[in-house]
């Protein structure tokens, strides 16, 4: 069943990772409370992407699901372009011992298995050779828990609202893995947006009624609230700490959950076709894995940036889109060019 609503859904997810990818290249100093607000409100999207992640598992493979046939119909889209894609820059890291991550990714002694083989297999691993490739290592072990989403999902809906708030209570406290190296951490983290995703989708219907008229502006007003307490209390972007180790309450997750319910609930509402979105949502996958490297590209270019805030912002918004932009065209001149082939190589 295809749904549009949920196709532009994917478009600003995507959106919303790109641009938060770009503050570091963009030069916008940060010195007022709106600047991070800004900041905070446009990063985190990771979690829009996971909650659409999981609708669609509900929607295309819940009915018919065969584990093996799900898993390795994922694990080829997603893992061929990140083994293509990740040689260049991890030979490169290698090559000029790259001490990112405490040094985590250095040799620890002499010898090809040291110097080379060990480091390579950390990045691939860690994913942490390029911006936002982490996440395909974790969605491969997200996956694999797909047989544990259907029992899950067979339950009644008691059971799996009172689970996913537990486990949501579990995330707010536990934060993201520091540097996103720590895959199981980041799946306790994620499973539970995962599973909204799901039962979202089971229960749309239901949902559409519970916030008909104008009710779910109050779920953007919610997450704009957590997003000024975050703001206020001196915290910028995604909260990451070890596994253990307490630091309060992760205002990120509360605010981007929210905000994934009023994304579904307003393009289910007001969604049309749009020639920009439905390109940009079928080209969602291959965006992801090229935008880090048009990032890359533009860091070592070290181009000079404005110096008024007003100007910062413009070319930050100018920046971002032109990212997005050109990964969307890089990925549909790949696909004309090599037609299914090209998903091997960018996952489109």
């Amino acid at each position: 069943m295809f749904y549009n609503s949920i196709n532009n859904f994917r478009a600003i997810a995507i959106m919303f990772i790109v641009f938060g990818h770009s503050f570091d290249v963009s030069g916008v100093v940060l010195d007022s409370f709106w600047e991070v607000f800004f900041r905070n409100l446009l990063s985190g999207g990771t979690i829009l992407f996971v909650f659409i992640s999981g609708f669609l598992f509900e929607v295309v493979f819940l009915r018919k699901f065969t584990f093996s046939k799900f898993y390795f119909s994922r694990a080829a889209k997603l893992l061929w372009p990140y083994l293509l894609l990740s040689i260049i820059p991890i030979c490169l890291y290698i090559y000029v011992s790259n001490p990112i991550s405490d040094g985590y990714f250095l040799p620890k002694s002499e010898g090809a298995i040291s110097q080379f083989m060990i480091p390579f297999l950390k990045y691939e691993v860690t994913g942490r050779f390029m911006t936002a490739y982490w996440y395909i290592p974790f969605a491969l072990l997200l996956f694999l828990l797909s047989p544990l989403v259907v029992h899950i999902l067979k339950k009644d809906f008691k059971f799996k609202v009172s689970l996913i708030l537990i486990l949501s209570c579990v995330s707010i406290f536990i934060h993201r893995p520091v540097d996103n190296m720590n895959h199981f951490h980041s799946i306790v983290f994620f499973f539970p947006v995962y599973l909204t995703g799901a039962v979202v989708s089971q229960c749309r219907e239901s949902l559409l009624k519970a916030f008909q008229g104008n009710r779910f502006w109050l779920l953007f007003l919610l997450s704009i609230s957590f997003t000024l307490i975050q703001t206020y209390l001196g915290d910028m972007g995604s909260y990451h700490k070890p596994f253990l180790e307490f630091k309060g309450i992760d205002y990120m997750f509360l605010q981007k959950i929210l905000l994934s319910f009023f994304f579904f609930l307003l393009l289910e509402k007001y969604s049309k076709s749009n020639l920009f979105f439905e390109n940009l949502a079928s080209t969602s996958f291959a965006v992801f894995f090229i935008h880090p490297y048009l990032i890359f590209i533009f860091r070592n270019l070290k181009l000079p940036t404005p110096e008024t805030a007003l100007f910062q912002w413009g070319y930050f918004i100018a920046l971002s889109f032109i990212f997005v932009l050109i990964s969307m065209l890089l990925a549909l001149l790949t696909k004309k060019l090599l037609n299914e082939k090209s998903k091997y190589i960018i996952g489109y």
